[in-house]
């Protein structure tokens, strides 16, 4: 599949790879991010010819993680913006996004295996998004995802409650094949 026709597909909650749930006035989104994402990425930033070969070299490297992002927003901002009159607040929100998060999120598979996120990236998008998107990273090379999984939220911290959002055994192999 071609990488517009991938995007939409991931991006489509009909395919079970995307979810997105209100709690407290928040909108939060939690999205399967496959391992071809990253490997598109890096032969993006290297503008390298995607030979066969490079491609498994680069899967291979991104083997035994699995990845999902987790976007949050409030009014249709980042949602730490909902602390911005408090600085000390505003700071906490930020720090906890960029090192706490992970902590907070555990990827669970059908047998009640459970493990929190390995680490998480925050990348600050200063308003151009209208959300505040977190990409969490989960060693998983020891756990069976055959099953499907869900991802737990615990979001006290910005007062959603504990969220959960399920990616079931049949989306997952249904994930088509991005072409390079």
């Amino acid at each position: 599949m071609e990488s517009v026709a991938y995007h939409a597909y991931l991006q489509d909650a009909a395919h079970g790879l995307t979810h997105e749930v209100e709690a407290n006035g928040a909108v939060i989104t939690c999205a399967y991010r496959p391992t071809d994402l990253l490997v598109a990425q890096d032969l993006a930033i290297s503008r390298a010819v995607p030979a066969a070969e490079l491609v498994d070299s680069l899967r291979r490297h991104y083997q035994g993680k699995t990845y999902c992002s987790l976007s949050l927003a409030q009014d249709g901002a980042e949602i730490e913006n909902q602390f911005i009159t408090n600085s000390t607040a505003y700071t906490n929100a930020l720090a906890y996004l960029n090192t706490g998060i992970a902590a907070d999120v555990f990827l669970v598979t059908p047998t009640l295996d459970s493990i929190p996120a390995l680490a998480s990236i925050y990348p600050r998008q200063y308003g151009t998004t209208g959300h505040s998107t977190v990409l969490l990273i989960f060693d998983t090379h020891q756990l069976d995802l055959s099953h499907g999984f869900h991802i737990t939220f615990r979001g006290d911290q910005f007062n959603v409650g504990t969220l959960r959002f399920p990616f079931t055994a049949s989306d997952l192999a249904d994930l088509p094949t991005l072409r390079f």
